[in-house]
């Protein structure tokens, strides 16, 4: 191929020409085109919405409330189960969060949530009811 600035022959795989150093601009239908996204209005809240219900299952009903009937002695599977259930609606709000933002790109905006809190909230959740799952079942 040819520069197209010195005429000078160089390989077909320049990006640069070595002759004069001006940057080669091939136009190929394999040059991938970025998508251009328009700014989102919308504010997805559904994944840290997902992790604060994890941390307020987590914290409050297994921690404090686990700690406290076992004090009292009392029926220690109570806490595990209503948190069991918290998780649960922390996982839907992970999956609602991707579900949103997906829904999104196909309307050519930008993702408004964070992707990593809802893959938080959702891998975190189901591994702490199923832990507590056991915990329910083996007591």
């Amino acid at each position: 191929m040819k520069c197209p600035y010195c005429q000078k022959q160089i390989p077909e795989d320049s990006i640069y020409c070595y002759h004069c150093g001006k940057k080669i601009i091939q136009e190929n239908n394999e040059t991938r085109q970025e998508i251009k996204l328009k700014q989102n209005p919308k504010v997805n809240a559904f994944g840290k919405l997902g992790l604060l219900l994890f941390f307020i299952g987590l914290i409050v009903f297994d921690f404090i409330g686990g700690t406290i009937l076992n004090a009292f002695q009392a029926n220690i599977k109570i806490p595990f189960i209503i948190s069991s259930f918290i998780y649960i609606l922390a996982v839907i709000c992970g999956i609602m969060s991707m579900k949103v933002d997906h829904d999104d790109m196909k309307k050519g905006y930008e993702p408004s949530g964070n992707k990593n809190y809802a893959y938080i909230s959702i891998f975190l959740s189901l591994f702490v009811a199923l832990v507590n799952l056991t915990q329910v079942i083996i007591k």
